[in-house]
């Protein structure tokens, strides 16, 4: 008997609590689960636009990287098209000129001790007699020869690395040539009058680049018995390639 009244006491207290505290307490649950639900719309919606920006981004950055390679394409065919076409004005007997490059990707060191030789993956065909132009970023990086019928690159600083250059407004002559990792412009003439800080651009003269792909400048002028030579500062040093441009036609 007191077990029943206990039961319709407490059974009377949550009847009454329900009936003036019911709305309150039903409020407060449903702003709890209205909070909570609108948190996980928040983090879903975060989510998908973090998923999208990171996708766009990747698409962006890939197609930016495709419009360097075009740009820089571009630009180096810019800078031997515009140095021909100021030969055209000087000589008006010159032929038509179209020149050509292609990407190579460099895949590894000839030799794991010898940082300026590095096999090329190339479908470029090079006779075993001649080089190839190799450009980086708009600059000269080397030479590409026929190497037990592969391409090897062989760059800037390497003795076996050389290509005719002209020096300064005056274009005096000379040889690019590496020396124990240095870049020096050898032969050239002793009437030539250079000076520090000249410009060093591609000749063309042996059929190796184009005209007018810039080397370096010139740091130090060295007087030798029957020429000069020059020490130069290239414009870009470049150490481990990943693609490079060859010249395959001139």
């Amino acid at each position: 008997m007191k077990n029943r009244i206990v039961f319709i006491l407490i059974l009377a207290f949550l009847v009454v609590v329900s009936l003036h505290y019911g709305g309150l307490i039903k409020k407060n649950i449903l702003f709890v689960n209205d909070f909570v639900v609108g948190k996980l719309y928040d983090l879903k919606e975060y989510t998908s636009e973090a998923i999208s920006k990171h996708f766009n981004q990747a698409e962006q950055i890939s197609s930016l990287k495709e419009k360097n390679k075009e740009l820089e394409h571009n630009a180096i065919l810019a800078i031997t098209l515009s140095n021909e076409l100021n030969r055209l004005l000087e000589d008006k007997n010159s032929t038509q000129y179209f020149p050509k490059i292609s990407l190579v990707r460099a895949m590894s060191y000839v030799q794991m001790n010898d940082y300026r030789k590095v096999w090329l993956d190339s479908l470029i065909q090079v006779p075993s007699s001649k080089s190839a132009g190799l450009i980086y970023k708009g600059y000269t990086a080397g030479i590409a020869i026929n190497k037990d019928g592969r391409i090897m690159a062989i760059l800037q600083g390497d003795e076996q690395c050389s290509f005719s250059v002209y020096i300064g407004e005056d274009k005096f002559p000379g040889v690019v040539q590496g020396q124990n990792g240095k870049i020096l412009v050898k032969f050239i003439p002793k009437y030539s009058k250079i000076k520090v800080g000249d410009e060093i651009l591609t000749s063309g003269l042996d059929n190796i680049f184009f005209s007018g792909i810039p080397v370096g400048v010139i740091t130090q002028i060295i007087d030798e018995d029957m020429y000069l030579n020059a020490e130069v500062k290239p414009y870009i040093e470049v150490n481990i390639p990943v693609y490079l441009y060859i010249v395959e036609h001139l």
